[in-house]
């Protein structure tokens, strides 16, 4: 089977952050599972490099906007790297592959028809000298009253045409909004409500019941068209005569990225990239994202893919987490109420951070980081369990066996439970469910420590050496099999744990372990944090706020 697997593109102009993180990362195991599974993946995203915040940030910086686009890229790259985020390709907007392919989409779609010019009034900043795009609006809701920035209210979800916010401000400065005179290309997004409505309902089995909340949502107050034109200096210039000084909306061709990112990829390495989006194909597709994401993965990316009437598939599953909140407060950078992931990278190792998140996946509602419970996982969980019954077991082995065992017999229960996690998991991890999976594995390792404490190695080695040949036996194939199924949650350790075992799976499958020779210089795969570091950083993250 061929999967694709697509995660959202951050935009460039700061930092990633831990809610990044945390929609990301579900992505990842997905891609790792797959390939031990011996399946053709592609895993793909990229830094979305157009847009008016890129045009601010180089006013603000005094550099080009290339020049910011750039550092972003690098500081993107290298933080995805070290969490252990096995893309495929990496890419950006600003690639010429992808300029030129969203271009001959773009003049598809006006050549079709799907693309109207429309003489409007836009918003514009004399202050800034700017036509401020939707992020960079603010004013009131017209149907709850609360505070927006751009075309969504986060209060009551609704999603609005920036002409029906209230009392509209530049973001920027805060000055007043005008109204300017210009003209606009727009897409007929609404063209393809009765399509999406089919997929939605087709799909309330395969996608996030958020997804499926709010593209239902968005269908019942009518899909309106959509701007597809903007008056900015950077971005992919539009192929159509009389728009020579405006560029292509961000909303419309990033998205295009996943398409354009893998069909890259694909031909640099000889495989047919149509196997992985067109139907008839023995392929899946899932897209990873973030909760406020849902409507471009829904509702604007497959009516772009049915535009084109190119008999693209569309997505199969929707993998939508819900929001991440900070010690109980709204994430917010200008608030400081704000993580980078450079940050936790630097301070603490990426399976710490790969598990915490994964564990406690924001599926159903909104998940609130706390150093508290940062901290406590990684005690508790990775040290206290996994890590513990590691090295209680490869030590042991190492001082009353000298590394060695002889094959043994395997327990049938144990057997027949980890035959179990892999069938279990494996259809967790395919549902796009990492954290009923990853749990599970830490249920099971569980019952190991229980199995070790009850079996007491300690007493066998003095009163009956081939029982407990038998049972540390058991103990490291159970390592073994555990390993392989924590290889798409946790990368790092669990190459760590190969080394110690000199042996590896690179199939997810149970297998037993042909010969026990334990390295002679195993060292804990976690270290314990004091308690005091949680203070440390509560006071520190209040201290930016």
């Amino acid at each position: 089977m061929n999967i694709l697997i697509g995660i959202s593109w951050p935009f460039a102009n700061g930092d990633l952050h831990i809610g990044h993180a945390a929609s990301s990362i579900g992505g990842d195991v997905i891609a790792r599972y797959y390939r031990l599974k011996g399946n053709n993946v592609i895993l793909v995203s990229g830094s979305d490099c157009h847009g008016t915040p890129i045009d601010v940030k180089a006013l603000q910086e005094k550099k080009s906007q290339k020049e910011i686009v750039d550092e972003c890229h690098e500081k993107f790259s290298k933080d995805w790297k070290d969490l252990g985020i096995s893309f495929d390709l990496y890419n950006r907007t600003d690639d010429s592959y992808h300029k030129s392919f969203v271009q001959e989409q773009f003049k598809k779609y006006f050549d079709f028809g799907y693309l109207y010019e429309k003489q409007e009034e836009q918003l514009f900043c004399e202050h800034c000298n700017l036509f401020l795009a939707d992020r960079y609006i603010i004013g009131i809701c017209p149907k709850c009253g609360a505070n927006v920035k751009g075309d969504e209210c986060e209060k009551c979800n609704s999603l609005l045409t920036i002409d029906e916010v209230k009392d509209t401000k530049c973001a920027i400065c805060g000055t007043k909004a005008i109204v300017k005179k210009t003209k606009n290309l727009y897409f007929s997004l609404s063209k393809f409500q009765d399509e999406i409505k089919k997929l939605c309902e087709s799909k309330k089995s395969e996608w996030r019941e958020n997804a499926i909340d709010f593209t239902e949502r968005y269908l019942k107050e009518g899909i309106p068209d959509r701007c597809a034109s903007r008056s900015l200096n950077w971005g992919i210039d539009i192929p159509v005569k009389g728009y020579e000084n405006k560029k292509i909306y961000g909303w419309f061709e990033n998205v295009w990225g996943y398409v354009t990112a893998s069909k890259k990829y694909a031909e640099e390495h000889n495989l047919n990239w149509e196997d992985f989006w067109k139907k008839d194909k023995n392929n899946r597709i899932y897209l990873v994202h973030a909760k406020d994401n849902i409507p471009f993965h829904t509702v604007i990316f497959p009516s772009l893919l049915l535009a084109t009437k190119e008999n693209y598939k569309l997505p199969d599953k929707i993998v939508s987490d819900c929001h991440l909140t900070i010690e109980g407060e709204k994430l917010s950078k200008s608030k400081g109420n704000y993580i980078s992931l450079r940050y936790l990278l630097d301070k603490y190792p990426a399976d710490s951070i790969r598990y915490f998140f994964l564990s406690n996946e924001a599926i159903k509602k909104d998940f609130n980081f706390s150093w508290n419970d940062f901290i406590n996982s990684h005690n508790g969980e990775l040290l206290g369990k996994w890590g513990n019954f590691i090295n209680r077991t490869l030590q042991f082995i190492n001082k009353s066996f000298n590394g060695n065992l002889e094959n043994s017999i395997i327990d049938l229960q144990i057997e027949v439970k980890l035959k179990e996690l892999f069938e279990n998991v494996g259809k967790m991890i395919e549902d796009g469910n990492s954290k009923d999976g990853i749990n599970e594995i830490f249920q099971f390792i569980s019952f190991a420590n229980k199995y070790f404490d009850e079996k007491q190695p300690w007493i066998l080695a003095k009163e009956d050496i081939n029982k407990c040949n038998e049972v540390l036996f058991n103990c490291v194939n159970i390592i073994y099999n555990i390993n392989t199924l924590l290889k798409p949650f946790l990368p790092f350790t669990s190459e760590t744990v190969e080394n110690y075992l000199n042996c590896n799976n690179n199939e997810w499958s149970y297998k037993t372990i042909d010969k026990v020779i334990i390295k002679d210089d195993i060292k804990p795969l976690y270290e314990r944090y004091d308690k005091k570091i949680i203070e440390e950083e509560v006071n520190l993250l209040k201290n930016n706020s």
